[in-house]
């Protein structure tokens, strides 16, 4: 490599001022690559253009030359860029260039400092800033320090870093080759606001070509669509109606945003008006008694808002009136007031009606336990925990009616049940026999009408005695529902617990009262439990019970 050996003077007058020695040597230009931090907005090609047009007159002046650091397996410019693509251009081999072993931080710092009395751009600085300043590392650059290095006022700097914070955040969320808003100042404004609305305001900005007023003005207006109540949040669609707010702005409209801030005030006052929670009382009519529950007040008012087509002051105020009311007439003098009308005989029909009323509003939920009598209802599948930590211990039976063979089933009950009967067509029966891992005991055989065959398989972990009678016909039983009540009087005491896993109708159900037997029943389908629930009331005249 061939060297040119210019050296510059030490000045020894002043130990207060200082000149740097600087070698310059000839540098194959095949070994020179630009800084992939330098020039973030993109070369300058007129000033390239300009160059090639001095360098073709005058060549290559050596007293300006590229300042560079060892790199890899070459070296990269840190000073000089322009210079580099005009030479490279006009088919230069070597260039003049000073060499300087600067470490990462130390080389983006001078990306800049190489350029301070040139061309550097606010934002490029800030970009570059992004990269040396650390906010949270004490060892590292401060905005402080680093604007001290550039000769530039601290909050210059802060400004540009804030601006060029947008900038990155926001060119990484559009395509390559967007054209991007670098105005610093109007970024700047952008970075006052919300994260979440940086794309599109740059977007808005730049497609409206705002003013720096213009967009000084819209970012304050938007700085006011904010609450300090997570609620809130849930209720208004804030991304929407900042546009709405900016939209408006444009037009002229500039008290927009003091209307929905009159709005989420009022939203937040109603909410940290409302008690927590209440206690509710309700007349049952049904059951002919005051029960009270508690009502997460707050919880229900957002609920309603949240129901609400059109969210705004007066339909908040209209139902913050409704939370109220239903505090009014939740009390419990309210109740017993409703207690007493429907308990007097004058008004006998309006209770029956009210009655019919009260069963057809009836809601049933997955998950519900509702008591009928003596028996037991859970609205669910019987494999769910819920229902499997219900079946009390020792339970004497469960009947399956034509299930889908399944072993785990039956092998949680085989550790809560005493026998296990499952009735299944001929067909199914090695089906059963390969996946039901619990002992099998025996088999009822059931004769139908039809003259077909229902075998019952009886399975069962405890030696259990046999039944006298395993054999029966249909046409001798009062009821199509008996089917299984010779099975169940066989393996069961009075007062014992029995199953009915997969309870499609209340038959078994009111088989079992029949003979003095405690059901537990599981069906998945509401519609059907509700069904259930609905016909027992008007078969026995009992009243259900919902279980919390």
């Amino acid at each position: 490599m061939e060297e040119n050996t210019i050296e510059n003077a030490w000045d020894t007058k002043s130990s207060d001022l200082k000149i740097a020695e600087a070698k310059i040597i000839l540098v194959p230009i095949s070994e020179l690559n630009p800084h992939p931090d330098n020039r973030p907005l993109g070369p300058n090609e007129d000033k390239i253009k300009q160059l090639k047009s001095l360098m073709e007159q005058n060549g290559f002046d050596s007293s300006h030359p590229l300042v560079i650091r060892p790199h890899a397996s070459g070296y990269q410019i840190l000073e000089g860029e322009h210079r580099y693509a005009a030479a490279k251009g006009l088919g230069y081999l070597q260039i003049p260039c000073v060499i300087r072993n600067y470490e990462d931080t130390e080389a983006l710092i001078q990306l800049v400092l190489g350029n301070i009395q040139s061309d550097n751009k606010p934002l490029e600085i800030g970009l570059n800033a992004l990269k040396v300043v650390q906010k949270d590392n004490k060892k590292g650059y401060s905005a402080s320090a680093y604007a001290k290095r550039l000769g530039l006022s601290e909050t210059s700097v802060r400004r540009y870093l804030n601006a060029s914070e947008v900038y990155q955040f926001v060119k990484l969320q559009l395509p390559e080759g967007t054209l991007m808003l670098d105005e610093v100042y109007k970024l700047e404004e952008i970075h006052k606001i919300p994260q979440t609305d940086w794309v599109w305001l740059h977007d808005f900005t730049q497609k409206n070509e705002l003013s720096q007023k213009q967009t000084a003005e819209i970012c304050n207006a938007l700085k006011e669509i904010k609450t300090e109540k997570p609620e809130i949040y849930t209720l208004f669609d804030f991304l929407s109606i900042r546009q709405q707010v900016a939209n408006a702005h444009l037009k002229g409209q500039k008290n927009l945003s003091d209307t929905y801030k009159d709005l989420f005030q009022t939203t937040e006052d109603c909410i940290e008006n409302l008690e927590e929670n209440i206690e509710v009382f309700e007349y049952n009519v049904l059951l002919d008694v005051v029960q009270g529950e508690t009502v997460l007040l707050r919880e229900w008012y957002i609920a309603q808002l949240k129901n609400l087509k059109l969210l705004n002051k007066q339909n908040v105020l209209e139902t913050y009136k409704d939370a109220l009311q239903l505090k009014r007439n939740g009390s419990k003098d309210e109740a017993e007031r409703t207690a007493y009308y429907f308990r007097d005989k004058k008004n006998v029909k309006e209770r029956e009606e009210q009655e019919r009323l009260e069963r057809e509003m009836r809601v049933v939920q997955a998950g519900d336990w509702w008591q009928l009598g003596n028996h037991f209802l859970y609205c669910g599948e019987c494999a769910s925990p819920e229902f499997v930590s219900k079946i009390p211990v020792n339970t004497a039976l469960a009947y399956l009616y034509q299930p889908n063979i399944e072993h785990w089933l039956f092998d949680y009950l085989g550790n809560k049940v005493r026998n296990i009967a499952v009735s299944l067509p001929i067909s199914s029966l090695q089906k059963a026999f390969q996946n039901i891992h619990i002992p099998y005991r025996w088999t009822f055989s059931t004769q139908l009408d039809t003259g077909t065959w229902l075998p019952t398989l009886v399975f069962s972990a405890q030696n259990t005695t046999a039944p006298q009678t395993d054999c029966w016909e249909v046409d001798k039983l009062e009821k199509s529902y008996d089917l299984t009540r010779p099975i169940v009087e066989n393996l069961t005491r009075e007062n014992e617990v029995v199953l009915d896993m997969f309870a499609e109708n209340e038959n078994f159900l009111v088989m079992v009262e029949k003979i003095h037997r405690i059901a537990y029943l599981s069906q998945a389908n509401t519609e059907i439990c509700k069904k259930i629930i609905e016909t027992w009331e008007t078969l026995t005249g009992q009243n259900v019970r919902k279980l919390k």
